[in-house]
């Protein structure tokens, strides 16, 4: 009777562990940084307490640039970065760099997770003020940012 109660216990207990682990989705180590949520007013107003911190900031897309680095690699070729800079309503908006060709368009609204910067050089070109994004997602305004003054406060 025991043995049984055992393993009647042993058997659900092992459903509930595989059941609960099969929501979460995996990400990728390289994209994968500790952040928190900032508001682009709040980061600009504060530039030296976010250096180097990891933020997350959602915003719309302007002045989206595609361009090569001043720099070569040791293959002696010249990479691509992608710059743009992201509003939030109040027109507040802060540089974004992100390497390689970013697939989103001007006017898109993005959640930008990436590494404030105050000076930031990555090969040949340098840049102020800036995010250096580790991950871009599509993100879609709901009804309660329309609502609120700023995202997160």
């Amino acid at each position: 009777m025991k043995r049984k109660l055992f393993l009647f216990a042993t058997f659900f207990s092992l459903i509930f562990t595989l059941s609960s682990c099969q929501n979460r989705n995996w990400r990728s180590p390289d994209t994968s940084i500790a952040t928190q949520n900032v508001s682009i007013a709040n980061l600009i107003s504060n530039r030296q307490a976010y250096d180097s911190a990891g933020v997350s900031l959602i915003g719309k897309v302007w002045n989206l640039e595609t361009s090569n680095t001043t720099a070569k690699n040791d293959e002696g070729i010249t990479g691509t970065y992608t710059t743009f800079m992201l509003a939030d309503k109040a027109g507040t908006s802060v540089d974004i760099y992100a390497s390689g060709e970013v697939p989103i368009q001007e006017g898109d609204f993005v959640r930008v997770v990436g590494i404030f910067r105050k000076e930031f050089q990555p090969s040949g070109d340098y840049f102020l003020n800036v995010v250096d994004a580790v991950r871009i997602e599509d993100w879609k305004p709901g009804f309660t940012y329309w609502l609120r003054e700023l995202e997160f406060d």
